[in-house]
């Protein structure tokens, strides 16, 4: 784990980089592996956790809980900034589009879905 301390001011996106970097660079030297970074910058920063054992795909009696229908709405709760870069969004919503509620979603978040991986 990183953790950037700072009084004040939060540090500039420069000075995080430089220490993502930093992180990488560790990680590759000592031989470990990369789980996930926080805000991820790229996609390989992203944990995407393996399905459950028995974890049933049939999609029979779920339902869509979240109050989402929009996209842009919908990112904060997976745990995304807005502006997050899009390879790091399509990684996280291609995780929720695997999850068997995703067939309860409404219509037009799916459509918005679709769009977006085809980058429309």
């Amino acid at each position: 784990m990183l953790a950037l301390f700072f009084d004040g001011e939060p540090p500039s996106a420069d000075t995080v980089e430089g220490h993502r970097v930093l992180l990488r660079d560790a990680i590759e030297q000592v031989g470990l592996t990369l789980v996930e970074i926080t805000p991820a910058a790229t996609a390989d920063e992203v944990h995407v956790p393996p399905p459950h054992p028995g974890a049933s795909d049939s999609g029979v009696g779920v339902t869509w809980d979240l109050p989402y229908d929009d996209l842009d709405h919908m990112w904060s709760h997976i745990g995304l900034r807005k502006d997050a870069p899009r390879e790091v969004k399509v990684v996280k919503l291609r995780e929720v589009m695997r999850t068997p509620a995703w067939s309860a979603a409404p219509l037009s978040l799916r459509r918005q879905a679709d769009d977006f991986l085809r980058g429309i």
